[in-house]
Order: structure tokens, then C-alpha cells, then sequence
């Protein structure tokens, strides 16, 4: 015999002989990701039903503001175009009437338009810096303003666009 076999026979399988007869303690289960209170099962409820509300609300928002995003587009358009200033009191109309009644937009002409325009929107100033402006250029063919003038005044068709305020925008 070698003395390696020699040594492999005096070798202990274990440093300690009495452990091998001891068995592996279980491991305890888990712990649960899922509440054990009710409460909590309530408070996800509330989280989920106030979520799809906001949602809800958001899409809506959206879809009742379609004609602003169309307008917008269209004053765009009309920026391009070298005349496009003179469609700006038929853009501002039509904008106005799908947000309001028709018998409310309708019958409104010349300062009390402006002044109605004004009291739609907040910092609106038609019938203070353009007085008569609107009606001039809508029906009249050889109005004319110049260039910083007509730079200012899509300018705040685009601010009534954005900023007229509707019922829908107040729920």
C-alpha cells in the first residue's frame, strides 16, 4: 500500500462524525407580497376606480378640445399664406361657435365681437389694441395693416385658442 491510500482511509467524512446523523432544519415559507388586511384590499379598489377616472377624464379633455387643435393647425396654415390674416375673424368665429351656443356668437358684430372675444379669455385685448381690426380686414378687401401689427394679432387669435375659457373647461 501507498501512503496516499493509507491516507485516505484514516480521512473522516466529516470533522465532526456525530452532525451526520442530523438532519437539514426546514426553511420557513416565504413571506406573502399580498396584504393580509382587508383594508389594504380596499385602498387598491379606491387607487384603481380613481385612476381609471383620471383616464377618463383625461380622454375626455382631449376630445372636447379637438377644435382647438384644429384651429391651431389652421391658424398655422394661415401664417404661410400672404393674406392668411385676412381669414383670421372667420377662424375666431367658427372656433367660437363650436364652443358656445349659437345664439350667443351668432348675433355679435363689430366692437361688441371684440368685447365679447375679450371677456371669453383672459388678457385678451381685441377691443382695446385692435378695436375695429377684425371687422376691417373681414369685410373690407383693400384693408391693409402692417406687418407688426398682423404678427400680433395671430398672435392673439393663437392666445384665445388656447385660452378661451368653455363650461367644459371649468368641470
Amino acid at each position: 500500500m501507498t501512503s496516499a491510500t493509507h491516507a485516505e482511509v484514516l480521512k473522516p467524512v466529516s470533522l465532526n462524525p456525530m452532525l451526520s446523523g442530523l438532519a437539514e432544519p426546514s426553511l420557513p415559507n416565504p413571506i406573502s407580497w399580498l396584504p393580509n388586511a382587508p383594508g389594504w384590499y380596499l385602498l387598491v379598489a379606491l387607487l384603481i376606480c380613481f385612476a381609471v377616472y383620471r383616464g377618463y377624464r383625461l380622454i375626455r379633455q382631449y376630445q372636447v378640445n379637438a377644435y382647438r387643435r384644429l384651429a391651431l393647425a389652421e391658424l398655422e396654415r394661415l401664417k404661410s399664406q400672404p393674406d392668411g390674416f385676412r381669414h383670421l375673424p372667420q377662424l375666431l368665429r367658427k372656433t367660437a361657435l363650436c364652443a358656445y351656443p349659437r345664439c350667443d356668437v351668432a348675433p355679435l358684430l363689430g366692437s361688441q365681437w371684440e368685447a365679447w372675444l375679450d371677456l371669453q379669455c383672459k388678457n385678451s385685448h381685441f377691443a382695446n389694441e385692435f378695436k375695429g381690426v377684425l371687422a376691417s380686414i373681414a369685410y373690407s378687401p383693400n384693408s391693409m395693416i402692417d406687418e407688426h401689427q398682423t404678427i400680433q394679432l395671430i398672435e392673439l387669435s393663437a392666445h384665445w385658442i388656447k385660452h378661451h375659457e368653455v363650461a367644459h373647461d371649468r368641470v
